[in-house]
């Protein structure tokens, strides 16, 4: 390290140097993401209380078209921000590249959109990764995700309620008609957990939404074996395509 750098840093407020820089903006802070990037890059937005799919201003209703044609299995999904601007790139960091400090401050982003509208809710669960995949990656993002917010919301977060029966191929490069069939029958509830299960209000947690093929699937699984109610808790959404919105 070069004097100047040394310097530098020495002249930065104590422990910040050695903790890092923002991941968006770069300042010398104590968080992965600085309070003023989280803020700045969460933009407000009109979405259907289903699905969350953004809405265009003039829609007509609170619900999309789709959600009106075929409702979810969830009773309601909420998301913190859309998948676009800097979160593609941090959600790909926590999810691939290991790095899993940016589960805090991106649960908190969404801990705060869901105390926007709640719901009843009594316990938390992650989507699970196959053992394959977990083997692979060393740990499922989605249940860092879950114990931050349940830690925040106080509401009990488990790992061992969804369990993922076999394994798929990567689900973000196929279509919806292949997700579908890929994603077919690949959750359930662990037997152990069926008693733990009965009669709650359940929230899945997960990191992106594209098409809710996969969250569909575990919704119907929890439903199945005994929880009240199954809410979809979303860090970001796969943003409506353009010809959508304006339809």
């Amino acid at each position: 390290m070069t004097t100047r750098a040394s310097s530098a840093l020495t002249r930065l407020p104590r422990g910040l140097g050695r903790l890092g820089q923002c991941q968006l903006c770069r300042s010398w802070q104590s968080q992965p993401i600085c309070a003023a990037c989280l803020t700045a890059w969460r933009h407000p937005s009109r979405r259907c209380l289903r699905c969350a799919i953004d809405l265009p201003h003039d829609h007509p209703d609170t619900v999309c078209q789709a959600c009106e044609d075929q409702s979810p299995e969830f009773d309601r999904a909420i998301v913190a921000v859309d998948y676009s601007g800097p979160w593609p790139g941090l959600l790909t960091r926590l999810k691939f590249q290991g790095a899993t400090a940016l589960a805090k401050p991106l649960a908190q982003l969404l801990a705060e959109a869901v105390c926007a509208r709640r719901g009843a809710t009594s316990l938390i669960v992650p989507i699970p990764l196959s053992k394959q995949r977990l083997r692979e990656r060393g740990y499922n993002q989605s249940w860092l995700l879950a114990k931050q917010v349940g830690r925040r919301l106080d509401i009990p977060a488990r790992v061992d309620v969804l369990e993922r029966s076999r394994h798929t191929q990567r689900l973000m490069n196929l279509s919806a008609e292949e997700r579908l069939r890929q994603i077919r029958d690949a959750f359930h509830v662990s037997p152990r957990a069926l008693a733990t299960l009965a009669g709650q209000d359940v929230a899945m947690v997960d990191d992106v939404m594209t098409t809710g093929a996969t969250l569909n699937a575990c919704a119907l699984a929890l439903l199945e074996a005994g929880a009240r109610s199954v809410s979809a808790w979303v860090v970001a959404r796969t943003p409506a395509p353009t010809n959508v919105r304006s339809s």
